[in-house]
């Protein structure tokens, strides 16, 4: 009897003990205790049947109540994101990355910056701070948290905004976006990027209150989007606009330490990148002391030629961690 005991004993410790994976598999975890008590052949089967039974029930209440086990489906995490894009771009870029993260249950606003796309304020209406309260004012219009994404110029544009809304933010991510600290603005950094292409094909309004890319069927393609289709550079193309230039002239005033106390921030670096180099991009997530970092083999425009491997790291970015 004792050793009986024992026995159904080694059948309940092997289903404590087995791997998340085995404990719905209650053939398997029946066998395993029917092997162990059925070693003791000179045991009656009508007495073996009266040991088996009650660990049968035992083990389906074990089963049927292991609601923390490692295998447990939880319900899966839908996001809020907040796109912003970047200079002689517009929110239409962003349309791929939109579709696919609506389609997997996320919610998505995209941000049209002022004097871009549709939108048609007037240049002399155009200010850095402006675009910042249009995030600002999005991620308030909210009842939840947000994933804020900034690309290129958009980059600048949510540092600023997040250390306005610290509590409001689930997630910060930069898309090859400008970090310039509190005090520097976007030309001051473009400056420094030494791998840029920018500044060779940059031509100026007579009154310089704008700024457009020169030759645009070459240099769009070259700079922003050499990797994507020519259906991509078109769009590119189709849909330029002179850029305000006070905007990326304009410092950034935000707080250091409400920005350094924002934990959720990640880089996207394109390592392909001719309108902010990947050196330099290495550079400014290096200043900002950003450690959670990815890469696109691609060039400025990923949401574009490479939209599914860019949902990819967004869904990493938001499930992992």
């Amino acid at each position: 009897m004792k050793n009986l005991k024992s026995a159904i004993g080694l059948g309940v410790l092997s289903w404590l003990n087995a791997p998340a994976r085995l404990k719905n598999d209650l053939n398997s975890i029946f066998l395993s205790t029917y092997q162990s008590i059925t070693n003791f052949k000179n045991l009656p089967k009508m007495k073996l049947l009266k040991y088996i039974l009650p660990i049968l029930v035992f083990t389906l209440l074990l089963n049927s109540c292991s609601k923390d086990d490692d295998d447990t489906i939880k319900p899966e995490h839908h996001s809020t994101f907040v796109l912003v894009h970047g200079a002689w771009q517009a929110s239409f870029v962003w349309n791929k990355v939109k579709t696919s993260l609506e389609a997997q249950g996320n919610k998505v606003i995209l941000v049209e910056l002022a004097g871009h796309g549709n939108d048609q304020t007037p240049v002399s209406q155009v200010t850095f701070n402006g675009y910042v309260k249009q995030v600002t004012d999005v991620i308030e219009g909210l009842n939840t948290p947000v994933v804020l994404v900034g690309h290129s110029l958009g980059g600048a544009i949510v540092t600023q905004a997040a250390t306005k809304l610290p509590q409001r933010i689930e997630k910060l991510i930069y898309v090859a976006g400008f970090i310039p600290k509190s005090g520097s603005s976007v030309f001051d950094y473009s400056a420094m990027d030494a791998g840029t292409l920018i500044p060779t094909a940059l031509e100026f309004s007579a009154d310089g209150s704008t700024v457009t890319i020169a030759k645009p069927e070459t240099n769009l393609r070259e700079i922003f989007c050499k990797d994507g289709s020519a259906e991509d550079n078109k769009l590119l193309v189709d849909n330029l606009r002179p850029e305000p230039v006070v905007a990326a002239g304009t410092p950034l005033n935000y707080s250091k330490d409400i920005y350094n106390a924002i934990a959720n921030k990640y880089y996207i670096y394109t390592t392909q990148d001719k309108a902010i180099s990947y050196d330099f991009q290495q550079q400014m997530v290096s200043e900002a002391k950003i450690t959670n970092t990815y890469k696109i083999d691609a060039g400025h425009s990923p949401f574009l030629s490479k939209p599914n491997e860019l949902v990819e790291i967004f869904n990493t970015i938001i499930k992992k961690y």
